[in-house]
């Protein structure tokens, strides 16, 4: 079920894509690993690993490299930063990134907000809710996504 969901996501952010000066700034949030989810091929010594999902790709960099990372890209269909050690909470990410939030729930030790900005265009749609931001919290992994996390978490 989760794959199905992370499939149509990724399907919906293809046909959506904004461009990149719509982002959030997510290396703001300290350092960790940031991810760029975009059907454009880049390559660059700045990226550390890419993940080929057949209709777009997954790269990663640290969050150091983001900015100049990001530049590279004329589209940008999502986002992520996870970040391990943080004393950040959703909260917190919510001030930082000025973003309003829509709703969250818990399981266990795992808690998702999901949040809506009106400066991003792209979004998508939740219980009739925009929503354009998603945190995850599990322990002390903070993970973070624009406009929603893909992958695991």
């Amino acid at each position: 079920m989760k794959l199905c969901i992370f499939i149509a996501v990724c399907i919906s952010l293809v046909f959506f894509s904004v461009n990149t000066s719509y982002n959030p700034q997510l290396e703001k949030l300290g350092s960790g690993e940031y991810q760029i989810y975009s059907t454009e091929t880049v390559t660059s010594p700045l990226i550390t690993k890419v993940i080929n999902l057949g209709f777009s790709y997954i790269y990663h960099t640290d969050t150091n490299n983001a900015a100049d990372l990001r530049k590279l890209f004329t589209y940008i269909d999502g986002e992520s930063i996870i970040l391990t050690d943080s004393n950040l909470t959703a909260e917190h990410v919510l001030l930082i990134l000025n973003y309003h939030p829509i709703s969250a729930w818990q399981n266990g030790e795992l808690v998702s907000t999901y949040a809506y900005s009106i400066r991003s265009k792209n979004f998508i749609t939740n219980d009739n809710k925009k929503i354009n931001l998603q945190i995850a919290q599990n322990g002390n992994i903070l993970t973070v996504g624009w406009p929603v996390i893909l992958g695991s978490w």
